[in-house]
């Protein structure tokens, strides 16, 4: 089994690795984790996908494109800045740029396999989760991600609990792992 796991925040030991780190901890198979750290740039628009399969920019996004292609499961974790997901989470996901173009103006599906997907949303409160939940199951949609597959894992009090003390929310990520490695 194969995960990949778009990580949106730049804060170590922040909320988002904290879940992260559960939902790892009880996974098997590969993972691999993109951040901030890894050595990817940003969509520049210069539209060469529009014209052509893939990305021009060489960089380690190309390994991620491979990876996404057959992994069975992907994870969107973010904070939530804003009501929105976050920036660093954004400035990744321009990079699937690519898929969406193969699509729209070439007509061609990707050979991306269905996958099952999360999404891990940590924020100080609640009432600001809808929209970066609805980005996220568009960036998830776009990977080929069954909307019937998708878990939510959300600590959306942070200010009052942080992550790693959110007992429904580590218990969610603990079952979310048993989905990825069993079906159930």
């Amino acid at each position: 089994m194969k995960t990949l796991i778009f990580n949106g925040s730049p804060r170590r030991n922040g909320d988002t690795e904290a879940l992260i780190n559960e939902l790892t901890s009880c996974l098997n198979g590969d993972i691999k984790q993109i951040s901030l750290s890894n050595n990817i740039s940003v969509c520049t628009d210069c539209r060469y996908c529009w014209e052509n399969i893939g990305c021009v920019i060489n960089d380690e996004m190309q390994e991620v494109y491979k990876y996404l292609e057959d992994c069975d499961n992907v994870v969107v974790a973010s904070p939530i800045w804003f009501s929105s997901l976050s920036g660093p989470l954004l400035n990744l996901a321009s990079r699937l740029q690519m898929i969406f173009a193969a699509r729209h103006f070439k007509n061609t599906l990707l050979p991306i396999k269905e996958k099952s997907g999360a999404i891990i949303l940590a924020g100080a409160q609640p009432e600001t989760a809808a929209m970066p939940l609805k980005n996220a199951r568009t960036l998830l949609k776009l990977m080929n991600v069954n909307p019937e597959k998708i878990e939510l894992i959300e600590a959306l009090n942070t200010d009052i609990t942080p992550a790693k003390e959110d007992s429904e929310a580590i218990e969610k990520c603990r079952r979310t792992a048993r989905i990825f490695n069993y079906g159930v």
